[in-house]
């Protein structure tokens, strides 16, 4: 995707609230699905497991960070494509091009 083309597309998700929109679904959906509960467990249980050595944040995130991936709903990933398509698909009905004049 050329860097103009993404530009324009952040532009698109300015204007309309697409990227908020993205947003609020994920962390809906995410919390929904149990999901924020599982990596919070997550991270106490790492915490735990580190015994008497406290591990710091960027550690933490460092171990977490793939398990939580993993812990996403096939669902949800697939209800999020669908709104990032229907997006890109909008943009595409609009006209990127048409986007200069906003």
């Amino acid at each position: 995707m050329p860097q103009e083309y993404g530009d324009r597309v952040s532009l698109h998700l300015d204007v309309n609230n697409g990227l908020d929109s993205v947003t609020e679904l994920v962390h809906t959906r995410l919390v929904e699905s149990g999901w924020k509960d599982e990596v919070r467990l997550a991270c106490r249980k790492a915490i735990v497991e580190s015994g008497d050595r406290v591990p710091t944040v960027d550690e933490l995130i460092s171990t977490i960070t793939p398990k939580a991936r993993a812990l996403i709903r096939e669902k949800v990933k697939r209800e999020l494509l669908y709104k990032i398509e229907h997006i890109l698909m909008n943009l595409e009905k609009v006209g990127y091009k048409d986007l200069e004049d906003i």
